[in-house]
């Protein structure tokens, strides 16, 4: 009786471990999906990849795509040995319905359609990643395999933007630093609202006043759209500036070239964005209030009419 019993045990636990590795559909636990039970996380290990790092990666992917069209971008995206894969960093892309347009180390899974595809907390991460990409761009939490290190499944947090109105490009850090500021306060949806809020208050005088009475309140520096660090800036489309009131010698001058500490080309950026109807952008720019000093710097701009556009951001120090 005792050895039936013992073989009885052994087949249970047996069929209990078979049946962890799949999922209810039958999927394999590790499948593509990034679908996996919570028990089989590997341990954390710390990102050599900073959020500051993650966010310029994306924005100097999404300035590519904007400058070589989306069948040539797509190629470089797709190539594993591109300049847009570097360590545990890669490109992906998907169009508005959720097929995959750039995955470049699960090449199977392009043209697929992952709208449904669920991370092991049951979170519809394709689905946050499209939307936020359509709302200006921003992080998304999830867990997915990290190519780097034998398709573990490991806590990711990308960043997601939209290139036009039918795809998204993004790219995530596996265990990030959720605690550095560039995700705790470029993350936080209120700050986010108060920000276009600023901005949509500025448009709507510009669009009441016109236009050189818009760029003179805006570049007086006792105007109600300067308030400490927090002021509105505008640029032509050709990247000439309009309003900056704590650098007025820099009115009239063109800042398309500028790029900070993280190669970001964030007036050219900034251009496209407006063009598209706004969107979010982070990047390093002197703080006006702590005597000009290098701050990481979170900003939101929009378009005011086809000639110019302006924005406004917050540092995140």
């Amino acid at each position: 009786m005792k050895m039936h019993a013992v073989f009885f045990i052994l087949a249970f636990v047996l069929a209990v471990v078979l049946s962890a590795g799949c999922t209810d559909n039958g999927t394999p636990s590790h499948d593509p999906s990034g679908v996996t039970p919570r028990e089989t996380l590997s341990p954390a290990a710390v990102s050599s990849v900073s959020p500051e790092e993650l966010v310029a990666f994306v924005e100097k992917a999404y300035e590519y795509a904007q400058e070589h069209g989306r069948e040539a971008a797509l190629r470089e995206f797709n190539n594993q040995t591109g300049r847009f894969v570097e360590g545990e960093l890669y490109i992906f892309a998907y169009d508005s319905q959720g097929n995959t347009v750039a995955l470049p180390f699960q090449p199977e899974l392009l043209g697929k359609n992952r709208w449904n595809t669920t991370d092991a907390n049951g979170t519809p991460f394709i689905q946050e990643l499209i939307s936020t990409g359509q709302s200006g761009g921003g992080f998304v939490h999830y867990h997915y395999l990290d190519p780097a290190d034998n398709y573990t499944v490991r806590p990711k947090l990308s960043y997601a933007m939209m290139v036009d109105h039918d795809w998204i490009i993004g790219a995530g850090m596996y265990e990030p630093d959720i605690d550095s500021p560039i995700v705790t306060v470029g993350g936080d949806q209120n700050v986010r609202k108060n920000l276009t809020t600023f901005v949509g208050e500025a448009v709507a005088y510009a669009g009441k006043n016109g236009k050189d009475a818009a760029i003179r309140e805006f570049n007086d520096r006792n105007g109600t759209f300067v308030r400490g660090d927090l002021y509105i800036y505008a640029f032509d489309y050709n990247g000439t500036t309009l309003a900056l009131p704590h650098q007025p010698r820099l009115t009239g001058t063109d800042l398309s070239g500028l790029q900070d500490p993280f190669g970001v080309n964030y007036t050219r950026i900034e251009i496209y964005l407006a063009q598209q109807g706004g969107g979010f952008i982070f990047y390093h720019y002197p703080n006006p209030v702590h005597n000009m000093t290098l701050e990481p710097k979170m900003s939101y701009v929009r378009k005011v009419d086809e000639t110019w556009w302006l924005g406004a951001g917050i540092y995140l120090s």
